[in-house]
Order: C-alpha cells, then sequence, then structure tokens
C-alpha cells in the first residue's frame, strides 16, 4: 500500500461520515473517489452552483460561508476528518452554501456518479450522512428557539420546505 493510501485510510478514521464502515466499505468507497487539492484561497465552489460531489478533509481547511447582502458570513470553518457538499451529494441541486479553501488542502472526492458502484459503502454513507443532517437541523431548531426566547422575530416556520409559488 502506498504511503498516501495509508495517509487516507488513516485520516478517513476521523471522518464523521464514515464510523461503522467495514473495511471491505472504505476500501470500495476509496476505490471509486478521487483526490482534489486547492490552493490556500481557492474557491472550491460557490453557493447556487450545481454540483454532486462530497468532499472529506485529509488536510487543510475549508471555510464553509453563504452570501448576505454583499458580504459573505461564514457557517463553519473545517479541518481534519470533517466533510462538507453532503447536500449535494444527497439533494442533486444548488449548492445551498459556498466552500473556499483556508490554507492548502487536500480532500477525498466522492461523486454522486461513481458512488453508486459501490452500493454497501453507499447505504452506509447515506445512512451516516442521515445523521449529520440531523444533528444540522437540531442544532438550526434550538437556534430559532433561543432566538425567540431572546424576543426576536423567529421566520414563519410553515414556510419552511415549502418553494415560493
Amino acid at each position: 500500500m502506498t504511503t498516501e493510501m495509508e495517509i487516507f485510510i488513516k485520516l478517513l478514521g476521523l471522518a464523521k461520515c464514515l464510523k461503522g464502515f467495514e473495511l471491505d466499505d472504505l476500501r470500495s468507497l476509496l476505490s471509486i473517489s478521487s483526490k482534489a487539492t486547492w490552493k490556500k484561497g481557492e474557491t472550491v465552489f460557490v453557493e447556487g452552483d450545481h454540483g454532486r460531489d462530497m468532499f472529506i478533509i485529509c488536510s487543510g481547511k475549508v471555510s464553509i460561508w453563504r452570501k448576505n447582502g454583499g458580504s459573505n458570513v461564514s457557517l463553519a470553518s473545517l479541518a481534519e476528518g470533517e466533510s462538507f457538499g453532503e447536500m449535494g451529494l444527497v439533494r442533486g441541486c444548488e449548492r445551498s452554501a459556498g466552500a473556499t479553501a483556508v490554507e492548502p488542502t487536500v480532500a477525498l472526492r466522492i461523486s454522486y456518479e461513481r458512488l453508486h458502484q459501490a452500493p454497501s459503502a453507499a447505504a452506509a454513507l447515506y445512512k451516516n450522512i442521515a445523521k449529520e443532517l440531523a444533528e444540522r437541523l437540531k442544532i438550526a431548531d434550538d437556534i430559532i428557539v433561543f432566538q425567540s426566547q431572546a424576543g426576536a422575530e423567529h421566520p414563519p416556520l410553515m414556510t419552511i420546505g415549502r418553494h415560493a409559488r
């Protein structure tokens, strides 16, 4: 096994989205994945872009952001073992946020088109992504409750998840 592959396997052990993977599933996932690299300050993708790839950071850092008015609002700063782009993989529509490399970054790219060549790994990955997205939803719910308790107007919850007509 190459040193680079050993590093990928070691770092992937840290990834939440790969918890509980069997060794065969991890091998299958690695066989259909590719390496992605970005320089410091390089854009990975922009909010509104179409994209179905997700990424697991092997080294470096990535900032996740959304546009608000004329500026970017930071949502998260991600490092080794963390993943991003899952919503694109699952939803298959426009990116809900942008991503920029904060420093030179290497990641494992998981392509939707190739993921289904490894069905057992895909099932395990989707299960872990569902858990991760459920946790993010709980946090978002907690923020809404906190804001309403603090006297802020909260968004009309009846419109969440509905498309504008």
